[in-house]
């Protein structure tokens, strides 16, 4: 079985747009508070590094949103080569109403712990959960999460095909 790319995952360009435009409009909007507030030093120390928090991770949008997420035969993987999680150890992948999950896109359940990584509007991994999506199109991240559920669903198959009932 070849490790060809079944299909990517990318943000949408007016979702990263609209999600950049907002971010760094709250950012500059509590720098201009701080400027014109009549606060203690301590609360406007306070206002400057939540300031400066919310555009730090409007940068790292800007930098993580020009890649995309691969699915191949073997996993899921992000552009630049890191591997997000491996097909063998994948064993479920939720995109219902109730899941805890980023928008428009779904949550891929692990069976062990992996690092922890982010890059906001793309994914997010934290304990033996990965979320992907956010500012990617929900046709994309359906398709993709379909197409990783078949694969799941094929190599379960085929693990209990090798067993004697």
């Amino acid at each position: 079985m070849s490790d060809s790319v079944i299909t990517q995952l990318k943000a949408s360009p007016v979702r990263r747009g609209f999600a950049l435009l907002v971010m760094m409009l709250l950012g500059f909007l509590l720098l201009y508070l701080t400027m014109t507030t009549d606060a203690s030093f301590f609360h406007k120390v306070f206002l400057v590094a939540v300031a400066a928090a919310v555009l730090w991770m409007a940068r790292a949008m800007q930098r993580g949103t020009k890649g995309y997420i691969e699915l191949r035969n073997s996993g899921l993987f992000f552009e630049d080569g890191r591997t997000l999680a491996l097909i063998d150890d994948i064993t479920r992948v939720e995109r219902g109403v109730f899941a805890f999950k980023p928008s428009n896109g779904f949550v891929v359940s692990l069976k062990q712990k992996t690092d922890r990584a982010w890059i906001p509007g793309m994914y997010w991994k934290f304990g033996a959960r990965i979320g992907i999506g956010g500012v990617t199109a929900p046709s994309d991240a359906k398709f993709m999460s379909d197409t990783l559920a078949v694969l799941i669903a094929e190599r379960e198959g085929s693990s209990l095909m090798g067993m004697k009932l």
